[in-house]
């Protein structure tokens, strides 16, 4: 059978590629087609298929606003209830509307397209569509404050990878500052932040979930949300992709707007992009009926003309000689819409893509005028020009900083230099000491780690040298001044197989009742118990069995707001080196809304505007999340689902690891979450050491700003590293086991082991004795009987 498929402006996709569209009827048309969409409007059915209002409608919404408004305030409620809502524009200087701008294609003839943007004062500015509260529309079961069964929907279309999470709706009520509403109400959906954003549903005293594909800016997406008094699904373009049941305890929205194009209540980002037919049920609609609105909607995009509509200029920018000139427009039109790049006028060879990057050059590169042209068969637009600007310098933008630090053949100092300008950038470090200035052999990166402090050190300082092609420059030296150890911690039992893999830092949280300081048992980086406010006095280490069996040490277990609080120190937080943090953990509850922090390393330099690090999390549905920050108000927010429901008899051994690609997160020996570094654009907390520039203490029991609610339970086992740990090492910690490596060497054979003591006999069953002054590696030579080796660890 031949089928001719109608003109659809903005399909998704199709095998994950963006798709393609026709941009005018023909006898040529070729559209692709999800199969199943592309099968249904080749039945018969679907060529007689109702108009999408009459498929919406025969649903029964009790709200429905297809914005298909040219102009005016108001937004019409297309049901008999008429709860119309407000276009609550932005205006420019004249009074004249940017925001929405109204009477763009969609669904059937219009949509409406939202931006959010800063003015030349750095103010933000959106526009958005206000729908005024009304207990229909957010239904509430008999308490009057636990939320009823509904559903909701729309269609969008973002134009961009967020920063932050970003809202195209929203029925939410505010954070208010007591029960039940302290953690807000209501629900939205959000964009995750870019690179790789998806969509997610966001219930208050219910689930934060997702499942979806990695979004494609400019393609259209349904979104829909069912509640039937219990369960959520979400659905993204007519599948169900996450369900989440035994939510009786969502608190629905109790007073506030809604808003389409943005969430104003949840503190995150309005809406870059496209909405249309937004349509709120007081029933759970059924996967037939969500399926069915999606199908329908495909054959229903407007046809119309639609030539290339430049929605933000190329912008101007400044960049360091030798690293990268990005330059994007943020543009919409029918497809395929195509991009030539421009310099002064004239099409650059081979820039044909959005965004344009290219690697700079002084003094040839600067002051280029670069611009973009767009065309479809509807027509040819060109953007406004953007001035790149090149610079040749090399500043040092944070100088290491004056640390104090314990001896110990374990003990490590860290100094860090901030560089920045033309690249590439290389760096030399020198010590001084007694008057003498050498150089550091080997440390040629912006951190210089020292290790196996001794007193003899103490008064040395080091300084950077920092060289590109156009300039030399040192960075101000740091001392280093070197201490007696004063408390010590037996390396015995399971400890011993964590420090034979060389934490930086290692508090095994065993002190007695009453102490004060959580030791680092083989670093400079003690803790302090105490309840949140820091000020007021210190908690009681309350012992309980630890995590570990096969050993005697205790763990600690906090309640109600006790910690330890760690000081910041670069050590901890390498800002471009690998890391990894360890930890046994045992939650005493679930189901906390407030979603407790048993472990953080992050700073808030301003009230939740910028989080630096990363810090891990007791979702309220009972999974373990993992949320690294990369500088925006949000956060990676990655839950593993391996360990689900939580169970508060049990010990978890958790390990995050960060190899500058990948950062992973283990839980008992199982890898839950793995994502991008750079993707993410992951960064870390603080800069150069120096916590009156940047960082925050490491925190167990709390997040480092106290925000959210605290962790109680139990904690044993902590330790930092300045290396992305092994699977194998993450195995043996869990098992508390080591392994013993022989190797031939000529005559002789080689015997290694991380921790424990070797131990050798005539025969593979004993009887074993330890073999005297034996320390890896153990060299012995081939000769006479046979022998069998074997390392002891308690």
């Amino acid at each position: 059978m031949v089928c001719l498929l109608p003109l659809i402006y903005g399909i998704e996709r199709m095998n994950d590629q963006p798709m393609k569209e026709p941009s005018q009827i023909s006898s040529r048309l070729l559209l692709m087609l999800p199969s199943a969409a592309a099968l249904l409007l080749c039945s018969p059915l679907a060529r007689a298929a109702a108009s999408y209002p009459a498929t919406v409608l025969a649903d029964g919404p009790v709200a429905y606003y297809r914005l298909e408004e040219t102009s005016g305030t108001t937004a019409a409620d297309s049901t008999a209830n008429h709860f119309d809502a407000i276009y609550a524009q932005d205006l420019d200087t004249n009074g004249v509307t940017l925001w929405p701008e109204l009477g763009l294609p969609g669904i059937n003839t219009n949509s409406i397209l939202f931006r959010y943007y800063l003015d030349s004062l750095s103010a933000p500015h959106h526009g958005f569509v206000d729908i005024p509260y009304n207990p229909v529309l957010n239904p509430v079961a008999g308490d009057g404050q636990h939320g009823a069964p509904f559903s909701a929907e729309c269609w969008v279309q973002p134009l961009t990878q967020p920063s932050d999470y970003s809202i195209p709706l929203s029925m939410f009520g505010k954070y208010e500052g007591s029960a039940p509403y302290l953690n807000a109400s209501g629900w939205n959906f959000y964009q995750t932040p870019g690179p790789s954003s998806i969509w997610v549903l966001n219930v208050k005293n219910g689930p934060f979930i997702s499942g979806s594909p990695a979004i494609q800016p400019l393609s259209w997406y349904h979104l829909a949300v069912t509640f039937d008094g219990s369960t959520f699904v979400f659905y993204v373009n007519g599948t169900a992709t996450a369900t989440s049941g035994g939510w009786t305890t969502y608190l629905a929205n109790h007073g506030f707007d809604g808003q389409i194009g943005a969430g104003d209540n949840s503190g995150f980002l309005p809406f870059n992009g496209s909405v249309d037919e937004v349509a709120f049920y007081t029933n759970a609609l059924t996967a037939a009926q969500i399926t069915n609105h999606y199908a329908a909607g495909l054959t229903n995009f407007s046809n119309r003309a639609f030539p290339p509509l430049v929605i933000q200029d190329p912008g101007s920018i400044s960049v360091s000689a030798g690293s990268a000139a990005n330059f994007t427009v943020i543009a919409d039109g029918a497809t395929p819409l195509s991009y030539q790049w421009l310099r002064g006028g004239a099409p650059i060879g081979g820039a044909a893509s959005n965004p344009y990057s290219f690697v700079t050059a002084y003094p040839a590169d600067d002051g280029a005028q670069i611009s973009v042209r767009l065309s479809n068969v509807f027509g040819v637009v060109t953007s406004a020009v953007a001035t790149l600007t090149v610079n040749p310098t090399l500043d040092i933008d944070h100088n290491p900083f004056s640390i104090t630090r314990v001896e110990g053949s374990n003990s490590m100092a860290a100094f860090r230099v901030a560089a920045s300008g033309a690249v590439p950038i290389s760096y030399q470090w020198f010590k001084v000491s007694g008057g003498t200035t050498s150089v550091v052999a080997g440390a040629t990166s912006d951190t210089l780690w020292l290790s196996g402090l001794r007193l003899s050190d103490d008064g040395s300082s080091y300084f950077a040298r920092v060289t590109n092609q156009f300039f030399v420059k040192n960075s101000d030296p740091a001392t280093l001044s070197v201490v007696p150890r004063t408390n010590f911690v037996p390396i015995t039992g399971y400890a011993r197989v964590v420090v034979g893999d060389h934490p930086v830092a290692y508090w095994r949280l065993d002190e007695a009742s009453g102490s004060t300081d959580a030791v680092d048992a083989v670093g400079s980086f003690d803790g302090a118990y105490g309840p949140q406010p820091a000020a007021a006095a210190p908690i009681i280490s309350n012992q309980v069995p630890g995590a570990v069996l096969k050993d005697t040490n205790t763990a600690i277990t906090i309640s109600g707001g006790e910690i330890v609080s760690i000081p910041y120190a670069l050590e901890l937080n390498p800002v471009t080196g690998p890391w990894s943090f360890e930890a046994w953990i045992k939650p005493a509850a679930t189901g906390d809304p407030n979603f407790p922090v048993p472990f953080s390393s992050m700073w808030n330099s301003d009230s939740g505007g910028h989080l630096f690090g990363w810090n891990m999390y007791q979702h309220p549905d009972g999974y373990w999340t993992f949320n690294a920050y990369n500088g925006s108000g949000g956060g990676s927010f990655t839950s593993e689902f391996n360990d689900h429901p939580l169970d508060t008899n049990k010990w978890y051994h958790m390990v995050i690891t960060d190899d500058l690609i990948n950062l992973r997160f283990y839980v008992n020996n199982v890898l839950g979450v793995i994502f991008s570094r750079d993707g993410f654009g992951f960064k870390p907390n603080g800069i150069n050491g120096d916590p009156a520039v940047a960082g925050a203490a490491t925190v167990l029991g709390q997040r480092s700003d106290f925000a959210f609610d605290p962790f109680n339970g139990s904690i044993d086992e902590v330790a930092v590293y300045n290396y992305a740990l092994s699977a194998a090492q993450i195995r043996n910690h869990f098992l508390y086991t080591t392994v013993l490596n022989i190797a031939k060497s000529g005559n002789n054979v080689v015997l290694t082991w991380p921790a424990g003591t070797l131990q050798a006999a005539g025969a593979v069953t004993g009887t074993y004795t330890n073999v005297t002054g034996a320390s890896s590696p153990y060299t012995n030579s081939i000769s006479g009987s046979p022998k069998f080796y074997r390392v002891k660890l308690q």
